[in-house]
């Protein structure tokens, strides 16, 4: 257990590190007529009862919001004042925050104006938490146009580091207190901190207890020397502010929900270390040094491009600007300061990254659209996906009916465009640098598919290609060969068509677009939500046929990797998920009993019941049937009884591809 206290002009407090730490609460509460634990829904439902169980049962109340940097709001401090007011808590209470930055800023901020301020206690769980924001008195909210613009100066009455919290830590939550610590180790002008996370990087990265409680206690001790100094932020301490400019702006772009603080300050410390070359501050070597420490921790602190106006507008907005100067914490070879830069020598250095990009890929299905986001890296022409960033789905059901009229309606084609209007809007404000859509099977059969085609390109001007299924089903395979060793069969259920694809990351001995998918099947057998066994036999039976030819596969040994969203929402149903999430999914193990027993689920409920489990998503719930039937009839013909479950599918594949 290390200790160290802090000392300010308004108060002195101590910090405590360790393994248990947080078994000390006790010595916090004692003189205080309520006690609020504030939390947010991920932390609390892993701590909270451990929490409760150390604190007074009688004064004790528990409040959380959801996780997320987006509700550190004047909204969510709404919710926890009028919590306070009606819990009739007073100016003797004290609110413990338990949680990450998010938690730990907004609980000090609504304790620094409730009644014009009462007691807080700082209990971390995250690591950025525990070097940053749970030590020395920032608090505050965000404002639409810009991070922490609203709040104040209140320090804690202690800080309680447990370093058991950082073990059901995520990786990219490690990581992005790591690049916080490594920005600590380049603002002091001692360089053996910097060589101390170098050399002993894997340790730390293991949690190993002795060098992750020494790397805490040493971030700490540099944060506590530019508090005890500069309190207030008048001087020194806006020093702490290195990468936040450009790191702001990236987590505004990107409204809080797409990138982490730490990450999205490692990019703005390499930004900041090129406009200091530019100036003459640093060498190369430093960068290279720095760029290195971050990849030891696996941190992709490579900036990226943003168009010119749109940087420009969101750094404006920073909180460190005095007199319309734009701010940035300039490191030179052993000190850092704060300066004014130009705004033609800033857009200078972002055009250095124009081969780090965000690009957008829509595919245009049958029965939904979707887009992915993600951060790129081109290098002679080769496309890499670096840090996927966002995904979104929209139900356009865009094949209704085409067997019947060989056409795409003008409703389905109405709704498509609607949902193209938001996914091209959402790309623009993340700032996309370029856009491209593909198109399946319901556009390629339709005889009007070449002119919805053109209409893309006249009203959102969205290049859009029309790609035969045997492309489709490559996109889909490449993106999961390099995931997954050895032979795999790549199953994609579309609406219009199902593709198989068996190989290996070196060669595709077989592939094959077979022209029915889940709206076909739904239509051909299924026609007003009629599911007797007569009409499932009948579908069964013509699956089997049509599939026949892959029977020949069925001793075989290899992987089949399921993709797409007759697999994923078998997950999201079994797991009873109300929100998807795409760690939860990836690898799972989806059994034919799995399949079976929903199937069995979604044909005992109407439609309109069907619509209200948890898991599936109304707008599916009309074709999930029919998903589950041609799953299980493949598994019979391939004698399986399992696949594994990939969220990786063709948009990844077209992400890195040019089609």
């Amino acid at each position: 257990m290390k200790n160290l206290k802090i000392n300010t002009s308004s108060a002195a407090y101590e910090v405590t590190i360790g393994s248990n730490s947080v078994e000390k609460i006790s010595e916090y509460t004692d003189n205080y007529d309520k006690i609020l634990l504030f939390s947010n829904n991920k932390v609390g439902d892993l701590y909270k009862n451990k929490l409760l169980s150390l604190l007074p049962k009688n004064k004790t109340f528990y409040f959380q919001i959801n996780d997320g940097e987006q509700y550190k709001n004047i909204n969510s401090a709404m919710d926890i004042y009028s919590f306070l007011i009606d819990k009739n808590f007073s100016r003797n209470s004290l609110i413990i925050c338990l949680g990450g930055g998010v938690i730990c800023d907004l609980g000090g901020f609504v304790a620094s104006t409730f009644m014009r301020g009462i007691d807080f206690l700082q209990i971390p769980t995250s690591l950025l938490a525990q070097v940053d924001a749970s030590i020395g008195g920032k608090v505050a909210i965000n404002h639409p146009l810009g991070k922490n613009l609203i709040g104040a100066f209140k320090q804690p009455i202690g800080v309680l580091i447990d370093t058991n919290f950082l073990h059901t830590l995520s990786k990219k939550e490690f990581q992005s207190g790591m690049g916080e610590i490594i920005k600590h180790s380049i603002l002091i002008k001692d360089k053996s901190y910097f060589d101390f996370l170098f050399t002993n990087s894997k340790d730390i990265k293991n949690l190993n207890s002795n060098f992750i409680n020494e790397v805490i206690y040493k971030s700490c001790l540099i944060k506590k020397s530019f508090v005890e100094n500069d309190e207030f932020e008048k001087g020194d301490r806006a020093l702490l502010n290195l990468g936040h400019t450009y790191g702001h702006a990236l987590e505004n772009l990107y409204n809080y929900q797409h990138i982490s603080h730490g990450n999205a300050i490692s990019k703005g410390i390499i930004f900041e270390l090129y406009l200091s070359k530019e100036l003459n501050f640093v060498s190369q070597d430093k960068i290279d040094s720095i760029e290195t420490l971050f990849k030891k921790f696996d941190i992709d602190s490579t900036p990226i491009f943003i168009e010119n106006s749109i940087l420009l507008n969101l750094i404006k907005n920073d909180k460190k600007n005095i007199n319309n100067n734009i701010n940035f914490i300039l490191p030179h070879d052993s000190f850092c300061v704060n300066t004014s830069v130009d705004s033609d020598l800033i857009l200078k250095v972002n055009s250095n990254f124009k081969n780090n990009f965000l690009k957008a890929v829509i595919d245009i299905g049958t029965n939904s659209c979707r887009l992915f986001i993600a951060q790129v890296n081109k290098e002679n022409n080769d496309l890499k996906i670096i840090t996927p960033l966002y995904k979104d789905l929209g139900i356009s059901k865009l094949g209704k009916n085409l067997n019947n009229s060989g056409i795409l309606s003008q409703k389905s084609i109405d709704k498509t465009f609607s949902i193209l209007k938001r996914f091209k809007t959402k790309a623009e404000n993340m700032g996309v640098n370029e856009i491209i859509a593909f198109a399946t099977s319901a556009t390629r059969e339709a005889s009007n598919g070449g002119l919805f085609v053109e209409s893309i390109k006249a009203q959102f001007n969205i290049d859009t290609v029309v790609i035969p299924g045997e492309i489709e089903a490559k996109l889909s395979f490449n993106s999961n060969s390099v995931l997954y060793s050895g032979e795999i069969l790549t199953l994609d259920i579309g609406g219009g068509s199902t593709e198989i694809t068996i190989g290996t990351s070196n060669e595709i001995s077989y592939i094959k677009s077979f022209p029915i998918g889940v709206v076909k099947l739904t239509e051909m057998f299924f026609k007003e939500d009629n599911y007797s066994l007569e009409a499932i036999n009948s579908a069964s039976c013509y699956l089997k046929g049509f599939f026949k030819e892959i029977s020949k596969f069925k001793d075989q040994n290899f992987s089949i990797i399921g993709v797409a969203g007759s697999v994923t929402t078998n997950v999201s149903v079994l797991k009873s998920m109300k929100k998807f999430e795409e760690d939860k999914i990836d690898n799972f193990n989806l059994t034919y009993t799995n399949l079976k027993d929903n199937l069995n689920l979604f044909l005992s409920l109407p439609l309109k019941e069907r619509e209200n489990i948890i898991g599936l998503e109304a707008n599916r719930a009309d074709v999930i049937i029919s998903g589950n039937i041609i799953l299980l009839t493949i598994l019979d013909l391939l004698k399986k009884n399992s696949l594994i479950v990939s969220t990786k599918d063709n948009l990844e594949g077209a992400m890195v591809l040019n089609i």
